[in-house]
């Protein structure tokens, strides 16, 4: 298992099958000016939240809570619906918890963009 949040989220985001792939999907990285200028969205971008609240067990780091921002960016408030409920299911089945969740215009681009933060308290077993 990957420890990285933002990393795991990104490849449980590619394997539902709702249109993001390598092409759209950005994690850890920049956008590129091109696609935002031409308009080719939806357009996802995942960047990692600070690890904390770490939990030892006999003196060893077991369990940390690991967390990203997930940025998509949509033309239209039904698809930031569509993408809203379809992503915070699917990481809910993969113990990450949406504890945060805005959403706004991007007047630059004329598009809609929402903003999830999700964590998960993971642990260390199953990666180290």
């Amino acid at each position: 298992m990957i420890r990285n949040a933002a990393i795991q989220v990104g490849n449980l985001i590619k394997d539902m099958k709702i249109g993001f792939d390598d092409s759209n999907l950005f994690v850890l990285k920049k956008i590129p000016e091109e696609l935002l200028q031409n308009k080719s969205f939806p357009i996802i971008r995942i960047d990692g939240l600070q690890t904390s609240q770490f939990q030892y067990v006999s003196n060893t780091k077991r369990f940390e809570l690991v967390g990203c921002q997930i940025n998509v960016w949509a033309k239209t408030n039904k698809e930031i619906d569509k993408f809203h409920n379809l992503i915070e299911k699917n990481l809910s089945t993969h113990l990450f918890e949406c504890f945060l969740d805005s959403q706004d215009s991007d007047e630059d681009y004329d598009i809609q963009r929402l903003i999830l933060r999700v964590r998960k308290n993971q642990d260390l077993k199953e990666i180290i």
